[in-house]
């Protein structure tokens, strides 16, 4: 093989790593703009947003039954309560404001937490005889 031929098929393989490197970064651009639009649709919504309340009337409820924040999927018991979904801050549809997402509280974006819900409560008994 000539030195000539040998360069030229340098040469080519150099652009054909060239080519595949170009198509491979625009296919991970693609994909890391398509993630982040994703993530962006994923922005926490405002309490009026989503549609959230919370009722003092449902405070004492037994929140394992019913559709409250307590038993969604996306809830976090963690000072007062969070979630995954819904901003903590500003006010409900009924305007009351609270820096928490409650237990008793409730909107759009809830998912039931079938292992909550069917969580059972074991009650042992003791036999004092």
């Amino acid at each position: 093989m000539s030195d000539k031929s040998f360069i030229d098929k340098a040469k080519d393989t150099m652009e054909d790593v060239i080519d595949k490197a170009k198509d491979t970064m625009e296919d991970v651009t693609e994909k890391a703009s398509d993630t982040m639009g994703k993530v962006t649709k994923f922005q926490k919504q405002s309490k009026l947003k989503a549609g959230y309340i919370e009722r003092d009337e449902f405070k004492n409820s037994n929140f394992q039954k019913g559709f409250f924040c307590y038993n969604c999927i996306y809830w976090i018991n963690m000072t007062g309560g969070k979630c995954m979904m819904v901003n903590d801050k500003g006010p409900d549809l009924f305007g009351n404001v609270s820096d928490v997402i409650a237990p008793h509280g409730c909107c759009s974006v809830y998912t039931p937490d079938f292992d909550e819900i069917n969580k059972r409560k074991e009650v042992i008994v003791e036999d004092n005889k």
